[in-house]
């Protein structure tokens, strides 16, 4: 198969060149905004990249009309989402013209280019329905290890390609032999969870560390069981600033914690203030920046932590996020909170019974897991991540009665 990504002004453009170079039985994989990233974003100002792929054999053997676009659902939902906003768009511009009379010449663009989407869509959208009747499906004996995965949390979408590879790479005198399956599913997740990068403070200078994410994950326990770890057992020396100032009681429990374990806490109200507090501790190994929990769809509190983040300029800035959160909403946070992110803490691990998305979350942000939380305690209920303990956590230890 040969997979090779083009790149045009618009997706006419592009996909031209698709099926010139490729011919019209291509196979779509993904298409995105260079700019923005993200699936279909075919009105982006910047360029359209498009990702697709042909199989040699069916090229020479199978007609056209047999070959089907490998595009999902969800895909096409977002895509005529902005394709209803570029018709609104659209509309509105119609509706200003005069205050703003807009040029007869973009006023045909951008009605073309409605048609075009309108055209691409419908023709996408035609070619999965004759996918998903022809499609092999995942052989029987392999099914149950789907479900399996699923039930442990593992989105289907990744479920299946996991197993798929499985199927690939199996005899098949093998899939009826669950150790030889489960040891096979072991292997793939641990490949996936490879990426982790704990936190290694140096006696050279001081490693700024701040925590951030929404309400409730767990930021202000798990920033007081690395401090403990770090000061009582590695006998580090650590300071801990707190910027959440929302929550008095929590300040306060901070700063009786500190106190207990022997490390000094500042609360800072503003940037300057935290500029501040941190060049005070530059004596330190290791200083602790606790932040105050941020929904992602408050703009006005996510420019404040970027201003408090701007001032501090931390070495490290760990996303926390709670497994218990669904998927869904998990990549919402992310995607907030991901231009100022560096690694992921996930906590509440003792909370879930489906700890398995985990490995959605870990490939899809393609960050750094550093630490593991599952409970209370300090300093005990903290994990450095690694990728068997991962993998505990989204298939666990024993293979299951399938």
């Amino acid at each position: 198969m040969r997979v090779k990504r083009f790149v045009g002004e618009n997706v006419t453009d592009t996909m031209g060149k698709i099926k010139r170079e490729l011919g019209p039985e291509a196979v779509i994989l993904q298409t995105r905004q260079i700019k923005e990233g993200g699936f279909l974003g075919f009105f982006a100002k910047t360029k359209v990249e498009i990702t697709a792929a042909v199989d040699d054999k069916l090229q020479v053997n199978n007609p056209p009309e047999e070959n089907n676009y490998a595009v999902k659902h969800d895909d096409i939902k977002r895509a005529y989402e902005a394709y209803r906003e570029k018709e609104i768009e659209f509309a509105k511009e119609k509706s200003d013209k005069e205050i703003v009379p807009p040029s007869e010449e973009k006023t045909t663009h951008t009605n073309s280019e409605l048609q075009e989407m309108h055209t691409i869509l419908k023709e996408i959208k035609g070619h999965i329905t004759r996918r998903e009747e022809v499609s092999p499906s995942v052989p029987e004996p392999l099914e149950k290890w789907i479900k399996f995965l699923t039930q442990r949390g593992v989105s289907k979408e990744l479920s299946t390609s996991i197993i798929n590879t499985l199927n690939d790479n199996l005899a098949e005198d093998d899939w009826q032999n669950h150790d030889i399956v489960f040891t096979s599913i072991k292997k793939q997740v641990i490949m996936a969870c490879t990426n982790t990068e704990i936190i290694r403070p140096k006696k050279t200078k001081a490693l700024v560390v701040a925590l951030v994410g929404p309400t409730g994950v767990g930021k202000t326990t798990t920033i007081g069981k690395l401090a403990a770890g770090f000061s009582i057992i590695e006998r580090r020396k650590v300071a801990l600033i707190t910027a959440d100032t929302y929550r008095v009681a929590a300040v306060e429990q901070l700063k009786t914690f500190g106190e207990i374990i022997g490390v000094p806490v500042e609360v800072v109200m503003t940037p300057d203030s935290l500029q501040e507090a941190i060049d005070r501790h530059r004596d330190k190994e290791l200083v602790f920046i606790d932040t105050a929990g941020r929904s992602p769809h408050h703009d006005l509190h996510m420019s404040e932590l970027e201003a408090f983040l701007e001032k501090g300029k931390p070495d490290l800035t760990m996303l926390v996020m709670s497994v218990t959160t669904n998927l869904p909403d998990q990549l919402l946070v992310f995607e907030r909170f991901r231009e100022i992110s560096t690694h992921l803490i996930l906590t509440k691990l003792d909370e879930s019974f489906s700890t398995g998305s985990l490995l959605d979350l870990i490939i899809k942000t393609n960050l750094p897991v550093a630490y593991l939380t599952n409970g209370q305690n300090v300093p005990d209920d903290i994990d450095a991540a690694t990728p068997e303990k991962l993998t505990h956590c989204v298939i666990g230890e024993e293979r299951p009665n399938v």
